[in-house]
């Protein structure tokens, strides 16, 4: 057997390590080395199937995120499987001649990476300053640092933020996420590698052996991970690095095994023939947004295997003709910068648009400035980078790349602060507002109450809007930062975590609040009618979960139906006086509003264990970004949808079918939208943070409207048996 190593072509994508990574083939029909080469010499072969398989996955890449109406491609899985093919074997066979320098190594590396991706985040910076509204500017300078220091995939796990089709609510840095995994691998990998060489060598075994038992168990531990995660928490897993190692995996391991195959020559075309097939059809075939890293991304990552597997024959059959057409080779050799720049300018041109898809005309634009600044980044900085590494060594290198990430990343923390402390002042004239409704007499900032007809107070126009639309994203309840509020991507504990709104010591009533984020909205005007009534007020929620019964038995990997299931047997056992929860739904994009049977099952099943409900009508959902769009148009204009469109002529809880006769149903629509419209903006107040959640500061204003609701509908709470009615409430 032969083996024929090949030396990368200059130019590199998203997968490269360096374009010195050896690449080894075992190929029956390869020329032997000549006479006299030692063994560990090994003759330089060009392989275009693997450069042409770059150019096709980014293709693919860019193709579907401007035209596929956000489908995957696949091809980042592939880019996946080739950074640890190229990587692996490169790196075994410098640590087995003792020729590998970390600081070398990492110089070689980073000064190919870095570069050009800290051009493009400054270029993100400023496109964010130009076309995307304030509120952005804060989380997008958080991922900028991320995505400087490899690792904006954590960012955006914690930010539970879920890959998506590109719109204006997207994050212009979302495809940093692969970069940041692969750059942690590209980080760790030469160590672990080291590491099994020096034990391979005081065992007395083969290192190539040893690497290949490691590197197999650590992929099949990553799959079996990845596929558990998947079930449990997929927009987790698709950033998670530790889920998508095992397509880095599978390509080291291919590496390995690679030079003790022999492959008949004639069986090579059809296997890369297959590869191809399996790499271009992914997308059309798979929605990879939902179904990746499952056991569907298989589809992609085994179809770059078989062209790996199929590359280097010399049958004129075989795909290597097509990979090696011009187009393909432009796009190889401009892969990297094309990946980094494509998807900033999109989200920039849907900004500056309002459009919510690129049209044809705006994707061809798109395409063509991205080629553009993709070339003249590669000509002008990525190569320039590399010249210096070849004439100056890795390590000094490794030092100016160092200097040129703490120059982006101190810059960009010092806007962060600024940013923050513009906020922070924004955000304390919103709670002093909060803390001022009064419905006593006029106010600049009446809210809910300015739609109430007993304020008979004009509201004064030129006041500015409170909180600011570029902080009300972080206009939240004071709970939601307690830690007592259950993520949609944590564990389920068998102990529903409960919040306490307010803590009276001898409680006339316990109301307890439950559901997912729209119910949590509520909790500032709940706990200021607890107050007002000395009420004990929990608060029970996951995000994402409403309470709702199976008639099936749940299932176990649905953290909501486990969630469900624990607190209903906590309530009735805490048996509270009133369980109050949102009982409708609306939709962004369908009239009439909904109620889930489901929902309806757990209420009848609270009646009958003697606990009363109490529902609320949901509030309107938008297609869009209140907040931003109030910044692109203060006067409102294009901000709202007819009530009509968002709302039943009847709240549809009331004649649902099998809601329990002692529940109490509270409709303040009347207080959220006007008579034709349902705005963003109400007595000068912000109701909306995002496209859906109101601002903490408008339901502040809602507490009165939401008290003389329970007194008209849930008079049992008003109502003690020794002394007769509450007669604390004052209107």
């Amino acid at each position: 057997m032969t083996v024929v190593s090949s030396p990368l072509p200059r130019a590199f994508g998203p997968a490269d390590l360096d374009t010195t990574a050896d690449a080894q083939f075992a190929q029956g029909d390869a020329p032997r080395p000549p006479a006299g080469r030692t063994p560990g010499a090994r003759p330089a072969t060009h392989i275009p199937e693997l450069h042409g398989l770059r150019g096709l996955a980014l293709a693919l890449v860019v193709a579907f995120h401007l035209f596929g109406n956000g489908r995957v491609s696949g091809g980042v899985d592939v880019f996946l499987v080739l950074s640890g093919f190229l990587a692996t074997g490169s790196l075994l066979r410098r640590a087995e001649r003792r020729e590998l320098r970390l600081g070398e190594h990492y110089g070689r590396t980073f000064s190919r990476l870095v570069p050009p991706a800290l051009v493009v985040l400054v270029a993100t910076a400023a496109l964010v300053w130009w076309v995307m509204p304030r509120g952005i500017w804060v989380q997008t300078g958080r991922e900028i640092l991320a995505s400087a220091l490899y690792y904006v995939n954590w960012e955006m796990i914690a930010g539970q933020l879920a890959y998506g089709a590109a719109g204006p609510q997207t994050s212009p840095l979302q495809h940093f996420w692969s970069m940041s995994v692969q750059g942690q691998f590209f980080l760790a990998w030469p160590i672990v590698v080291l590491i099994v060489v020096a034990l391979a060598r005081l065992a007395r075994i083969s290192p190539r052996a040893l690497l290949i038992v490691v590197v197999g168990g650590t992929t099949t531990a990553s799959f079996v991970f990845a596929q558990e995660l998947h079930v449990v928490d997929q927009p987790v897993a698709y950033f998670h690095s530790w889920a998508r190692f095992w397509e880095l995996g599978v390509g080291g391991f291919l590496a390995l095994v690679l030079p003790w195959l022999r492959l008949p020559g004639f069986l090579r075309p059809p296997l890369g023939w297959a590869g191809l097939g399996l790499v271009v059809s992914s997308g059309f075939v798979l929605d990879g947004g939902a179904l990746f890293p499952g056991e569907w991304a298989l589809w992609p990552v085994a179809g770059a295997l078989l062209v790996l597997l199929g590359s280097g024959g010399s049958a004129v059959w075989g795909p290597r003709g097509l990979l090696q057409v011009a187009p393909l080779r432009f796009v190889a050799d401009i892969s990297y910068a094309l990946y980094l720049w494509h998807w900033p300018l999109l989200i920039a041109y849907l900004h500056y648009t309002g459009l919510e898809r690129p049209d044809w005309f705006g994707a061809a634009v798109i395409m063509t400035a991205s080629v553009m600044l993709s070339w003249l980044t590669t000509k002008l900085v990525a190569n320039p980078a590399q010249r210096f590494r070849e004439r100056f060594g890795g390590v000094p290198a490794l030092v100016a790349a160092v200097l040129c990430v703490s120059l982006v990343a101190g810059g960009t923390v010092a806007a962060l602060r600024e940013l923050e402390r513009q906020d922070a002042e924004l955000l304390a004239r919103a709670e002093a507002v909060a803390d001022a409704v009064d419905e006593s007499g006029p106010s600049e900032y009446p809210g809910a109450l300015a739609l109430s007809p007993a304020y008979q107070d004009p509201v004064p126009d030129g006041v500015q809007v409170q909180p600011a639309p570029a902080v009300a994203a972080q206009d939240r309840p004071d709970v939601d930062g307690d830690g007592c509020i259950e993520g949609s991507r944590t564990p389920v504990s068998d102990t529903p975590l409960t919040c306490v709104l307010n803590d009276e010591p001898d409680p006339e009533q316990v109301v307890v609040m439950v559901g997912d984020s729209h119910t949590i909205q509520w909790s500032p005007a709940m706990t200021e009618v607890g107050e007002e009534e000395n009420w004990r007020v929990l608060l029970m929620a996951r995000r994402g979960c409403r309470l709702a019964a199976s008639v099936e038995p749940p299932n176990p990997d649905n953290m909501c139906w486990t969630w469900r299931v624990n607190t209903l047997e906590l309530l009735e056992r805490m048996r509270p006086d009133a369980v109050l929860v949102v009982g409708s739904r609306t939709s962004p994009t369908e009239p009439g509003d909904t109620v889930s049977p489901a929902e309806v099952r757990a209420w009848k099943r609270l009646g009958s264990a003697g606990i009363r409900v109490v529902t609320l009508r949901d509030n309107p959902r938008f297609g869009f970004d209140v907040p931003a769009c109030m910044e692109e148009q203060p006067d409102g204009f294009g901000c709202a949808r007819a009530r009509a469109d968002v709302f039943s002529p009847v709240n549809p809880v009331e004649n649902a079918k099998g809601v329990p006769q002692s529940a109490a149903h509270i409709d303040l629509t009347r207080f959220i939208c006007r008579e034709q419209l349902c705005e963003g903006v109400v007595g000068n107040v912000l109701i909306y943070r995002d496209d859906n959640h109101m601002t903490a500061t408008y339901a502040t204003t809602l507490a009165r409207p939401l008290h003389q609701a329970l007194r008209a509908k849930a008079k049992w709470l008003f109502v003690d048996p020794m002394r007769g009615p509450s007669v604390r409430m004052r209107f």
